[in-house]
């Protein structure tokens, strides 16, 4: 079976689509603010000397000297002395750092802090997606991705729209993953890392569809399964993916929990995949003839189960 060439976006993208307070126990001592020049209020003196930290954090980032931005970032953060619209971009700018970092739980506690304050804040929903597609919660992923389509004055919606098929994508959805980087390359047509996905993907074969009438017995569950030495095997329905090899087969062990009538007489197979910037994961799937596809996703659907059409 064909991998995904799943591509990386690189950093600058990164940070709008893969997208802490700090963990307990780091904190920082805020230096004693000298006495504000006469005229100017203590708050403003505070609020100033805060958005310095910010602007040094930046420069430390510059030049490589992450730990140093990181002290800034808190101690602006901690002060709670910033207005808000600066607020949201300090936890903003220490997301993204603790994500370059290799942190990116911390930051996406901090795009989560930031979102609190301002839920249209497009990159903090962006770059919050993108960490969760990559821990592999692709439904919390999706929906923050289609948040941030509907966020007021969204300049970025390629930037979603990419990122919504990057999720596609990683699920073995792709024709769904080639719309959505369409729609991306339509809002941008120089948007060189979506027309690279769709470049890629192109000589895929689609999934597959009935190409003859569904039958209504197999509208209402007259489902085939393929068997060995019977008929084609490329076609396959996909049951979920998972982290762990572990989870995949508890995964298979809750399917014939909930659809064993089904389901009888399947065999299920695991399949590894390794996604670049996503990391590896383990696919369940299931082969069906070509007629009994439609109507076995639909019959396990209905039993609460995942089900996706997938060729091999």
């Amino acid at each position: 079976m064909k991998k995904a060439n799943f591509v990386p976006a690189p950093a600058w993208v990164g940070a709008l689509l893969w997208a802490a307070c700090l963990p307990a126990g780091i904190a920082w001592a805020e230096p004693e603010i000298k006495q504000p020049v006469s005229g100017i209020s203590q708050t403003l003196s505070r609020q100033d000397w805060n958005r310095s930290l910010i602007e040094k954090g930046h420069a430390s980032e510059r030049l490589g000297q992450k730990q140093d931005a990181l002290a800034d970032y808190t101690l602006a953060i901690e002060s709670q002395a910033l207005a808000d619209a600066d607020q949201v971009r300090a936890l903003f700018d220490r997301g993204l750092l603790l994500d370059g970092m290799g942190r990116p739980r911390d930051a996406l506690v901090d795009y989560t802090a930031a979102l609190s304050r301002s839920p249209d804040f497009v990159p903090a929903r962006n770059s919050r997606a993108g960490i969760y597609a990559r821990l592999g919660q692709f439904v919390e992923a999706r929906n923050d991705y289609l948040s941030a389509l509907t966020a007021a004055g969204n300049s970025e919606r390629h930037f979603s729209y990419f990122g919504l098929g990057q999720v596609a994508e990683a699920q073995g959805s792709f024709t769904e993953a080639r719309d959505f980087y369409s729609r991306a390359l339509a809002l941008d047509p120089h948007f060189r890392l979506a027309e690279e996905r769709l470049s890629a993907l192109a000589d895929s074969r689609e999934n597959a569809q009935p190409k003859h009438p569904v039958s209504m017995a197999e509208e209402r569950g007259n489902v085939q399964l393929a068997s060995p030495g019977a008929g084609r095997r490329d076609v396959q329905v996909q049951l979920g993916a998972w982290r762990t090899e572990q989870k995949a087969a508890r995964g298979w062990d809750r399917a014939k929990a909930l659809a064993s009538d089904v389901l009888k007489g399947a065999a299920p197979r695991i399949v590894t995949v390794d996604l670049p910037g996503v990391g590896r994961f383990y696919r369940l799937r299931v082969a069906v003839e070509h007629t009994g596809s439609r109507s076995l996703c639909g019959a396990l659907t209905a039993r609460g189960l995942d089900c996706l059409l997938v060729h091999d």
